[in-house]
Order: C-alpha cells, then structure tokens, then sequence
C-alpha cells in the first residue's frame, strides 16, 4: 500500500513537472503605457498563460508574479513620460493632420529615450544570451529598439501585434500595398471615397508618416539598438520585417477596405469579451435608472477634469436636467463636482466594458478611442464621441458617417452643444438601429478574434516560424520588385539593335560595278 502511494505521488509529479519542462517559453515586449492597451493585450498573455506556455512580459502595470508568468514591471512611466509636455498640450486645440502625425512620433522618440534607462529593461539585457525564448511578441506601435533582443537571444521566431487599429508603418513591414487614392490615412478625416484635392491631400500625409518614421523615428531607434546591443546590431527596420505573423486591431465590417498579406491577420475587438467585476453600487444605479444608462468615460489616457472647470460644470449641468437616465461619469476628481444628483453616479474606474454589456445602456460619450469604440459596436450601444488626438479624429468621423454616432469637438463643448448631442441620439431610434446592424456584422465571424489571434501565435510557436507566409519582396531590393533591372536590360538591347540597324540603313549603297553583257 506505501508502494502505491509512493507511484502515486511519482506520477503526480511527472504530469505536473514534464510538461512545465517542455512548456514554450515566450518573451512579450509591451511597448505603449497605455492602460487601455495592456488590457488588450493582457487577453492574449493571460490565454497564452492558461495554455501552459512559460511567460516573460514586459509591463508598464503593476502586476503580480507567479510561477509560470514572469512580470518586468516599468513603474510611473506615463508620470515621467508626460513631465516633457506639462504646459505644452492643450487637449482642447483641434490638431492639423501633420501635427497629429509629428506629435505622435515626437511622442514615440521621448517614450524610447525614457525607456532605454529603465530597471525593468536593464533586467532583461542581464538575461544570458543562452537563456532560450521560443518566441518573441513584441507590441509594433512603438519601441522598436526592443527588437534588439531577438538578436540578443538568438533569433527565435517573432509575432508582431498591435491594439492601434493597421499603423501605416504595415505597409512597408510586410509588404501591404498602399494605395493612398482610397486608403485614407489615420490621421485625416477622409473616408475611401475621396475628390481629388482629398486624395492629393492624403498622399501627402502618407508621404510625410513614412518619411518621418523611416529617417527620422527610425534612424534614432537603430541608434540606441546600437547603444544597447553593439554596434554590430542589425537595423530594426530588417528585424520587425522578419515578423512571421503580424496582429492587428482591425475589422472589416467597421474599418476601411485595406488589401493585406496573409501574415497580416485582423483580430480587432479581442478585448470585447473579457469578464469585469461589477460593483453593487453600479448594479443598483443601472437597475433604478429609469430610461436606462449613460455612461461616460473618455478612456486611460484622457481625464474629464481636463476640459476645465467650466466644462465640467456644463455637462454637469446637462446631466442633472435629464433626471430619467441615469449617468455613470469617469472622473478623477469627483470631490471638485459638489453635490452630486440621484442619477448620477462619478467614479474614478468604472468597468466599462461590463456597463456596454448591460442592456439598459443607451449611449457611450467616449474621447474615441479605438477599444471603447469596439466595445460599443459590439454590443451595439451608440457613441457621442469628443476625440482629442491621434487616430481618435478618423474613429468619430467613421461613426458619423456609419449613421451609429456623433461628433462633437472639444473646444465646442458648452451646455447647449452637450445637451443636443445626447438627445440627438436618444430620441433618434436610427441611431441604435444602425449600431445593432454594426453588432450583428462585428460578431459574424467564424471565431472569436481572441482564438483566432492564440491559433495564429501558437502556430508559429509549433512550426518554429512561418516564414512561408512572409512575402519574398520584403528580401528583395526596390530594382528586382519593380523589375527596374529587367527594363533596364531590354532598353539597352533595344538601344543596341538600334544602332545596329541605323548603321546598316545608313550605309552608301555601292555602285553597280557589273561588265556589260555581250551581244
């Protein structure tokens, strides 16, 4: 009997230790601190995790280590990061679409600068090269100095992803075609049926993204993977290019038509369905209010007190002269508001995506953020949308013109404008009509976008890469894709056999020389 026990325990043991030996162990580089986005992509290391592959995540939240799931914290990144723009960024100033872009990438440099001093990534460059990663997953909307470490541990198999819907650097790392005609960029306010002054107009802003990514972003992000990692360091552009499969926050039933490669896979909404604890006091306010719930939240990044004292004072104005719906408000300083009406209800973190599940939500006033506006369209919930910056100005104008949303600028914000956007879409049946049509066409799909984004990254791990779906013109020069050599050889053969023939038609026929016939 101890026998049996003794081979019980052995055999318990072995189930355990066995397949934690043979676990995949996986290197995720978070590269935006962004809260929003780590929630994104907290749903695919978490399913990663449950799937019994060995983590290492690069995080700029406070997470608890456990065995299995190792976290290199960067903590107050955002404080510091924001410390470079105190007085400089005035939320309330509509940007020009090439300030939008310069600030973005101006934004991207100071966050890498910060980062390249950061404990958490000195922690990692102390890991030995030997030490073995099957893959890396590295967060493509910034930090591309990272991609020194896939060098740095010897090259293993790399999974690109992003939560900021297709940046238009996809187009030169995999090789997408780009047409700028109907393509329009993030950046603008076009849609893919543009006149010709809105197509000049949107070649433009690609032109000016790529060129200052490519010789302006890039050129300082190749220097401090040389700083790093040696100068002997491969370039970032030839490493993020060797990406097997490329993640990206997309769908086509909300976003513009885009042709992609195959290792280009769409996976937009797999935040969508993640659980939320709800407190009572949310459970009980959405239940006594009496025409239902407004919520609103402008996001991680962006706080209401922002707008001012003023402005704040006009939305709450407005809430409290609407009392048959109640208004669950995101704010951070809800001491500054007084006294607070019985429909409406501030809190700092409200769990939003559970809020746009209940069904006695109405309507989402959202900054435009991609995420919020996904969780809206999936459950169906339409959107008054403010944008402040970035993509948010392209994402209101796709509800406006999807008839699921409107717009409203932040600098028109006053008691009135509020007011009228809100009832515009309440007493609007149109408006959730549309928005149910959007949800039925955004969950159509034949699998969740979380499964499918973990069947695409456990398949590279399987098969060690999938180089096969790469495109060969990523390894070829600009000559040999447009067959630049290729027309350059005919044109010199043609060149040659006209010199030929132009020197036998110009040459002086001889005389007839011939003896005359005898008669």
């Amino acid at each position: 009997m101890k026998f049996k026990h003794s081979s019980l325990l052995c055999a318990a043991v072995v189930l355990v230790v066995i397949p934690a030996a043979f676990a995949e162990n996986i290197l995720f580089l978070q590269t935006l601190a962004s809260r929003s986005h780590h929630i994104w992509n907290k749903q695919i290391f978490e399913r990663l995790f449950n799937n019994g592959h060995n983590l290492t995540i690069l995080s700029f939240e406070e997470e608890e280590s456990v065995p299995g799931k190792t976290f290199l914290v960067v903590k107050d990144f955002m404080t510091k990061l924001m410390a470079d723009y105190e007085g400089d960024w005035d939320y309330t100033i509509e940007q020009s679409p090439f300030v939008n872009i310069h600030f973005m990438y101006d934004f991207y440099n100071k966050a890498s600068r910060l980062l390249t001093k950061e404990e958490a990534v000195l922690k990692l460059l102390e890991y030995p090269k030997t030490f073995k990663f099957d893959l890396i997953i590295h967060d493509l909307t910034m930090g591309q100095f990272l991609l020194g470490f896939v060098e740095h541990f010897g090259n293993p198999p790399l999974v690109s992803l992003t939560a900021f819907n297709i940046p238009s650097h996809v187009t030169t790392m995999t090789d997408a075609p780009l047409f700028t005609t109907y393509m329009p960029h993030y950046a603008s306010k076009f849609d893919n049926h543009m006149n010709f002054i809105e197509r000049v107009k949107n070649s433009l802003y690609w032109a000016f993204d790529l060129f200052y990514r490519n010789r302006i972003y890039m050129t300082n992000e190749d220097r401090r993977v040389k700083q790093i990692f040696g100068k002997n360091a491969t370039s970032v552009k030839r490493i993020e290019q060797r990406s097997d499969v490329v993640l990206v926050n997309s769908d086509y039933s909300m976003d513009y038509y885009q042709a992609l490669p195959p290792n280009v896979i769409p996976v937009g909404g797999l935040h969508v369905g993640r659980q939320e604890k709800v407190p009572p006091v949310v459970k009980q306010f959405i239940a006594r209010a009496n025409k239902g719930v407004v919520l609103l939240s402008f996001g991680t990044n962006v706080a209401s007190e922002m707008l001012g004292d003023k402005t704040n004072e006009d939305i709450f104005k407005v809430f409290r002269s609407l009392p048959d719906y109640g208004f669950i408000w995101k704010h951070g300083s809800p001491e500054k508001l007084g006294v607070i009406p019985p429909n409406v209800l501030v809190m700092k973190w409200v769990p939003q995506a559970a809020i746009l599940a209940h069904s006695r939500t109405k309507l989402l006033i959202s900054h435009g953020g991609l995420l919020s506006l996904q969780e809206a369209s999936w459950h169906g919930v339409p959107v008054v949308a403010v944008p402040f910056f970035v993509d948010q100005y392209s994402n209101a104008e796709k509800l406006v013109k999807a008839g699921v949303g409107v717009q409203l600028l932040p600098k028109n914000i006053n008691e009135e404008s509020f007011k009228e956007a809100i009832l515009q879409i309440l007493d609007n049946p149109s408006y959730h009509k549309k928005m149910k049509e959007r949800s039925y066409r955004f969950k159509a799909q034949p699998e969740h976008p979380l499964d499918r984004a973990i069947f695409w990254i456990e398949k590279v791990l399987e098969n060690k890469g999938l180089n096969y779906l790469r495109s060969p013109a990523l390894d070829m020069s600009i000559y040999q894709i447009y067959a630049i050599d290729m027309v350059a050889s005919v044109l010199f053969v043609a060149f040659l056999y006209y010199l030929i023939i132009r020197r036998h038609i110009g040459r002086p026929v001889p005389p007839n020389k011939s003896k005359p016939k005898k008669e």
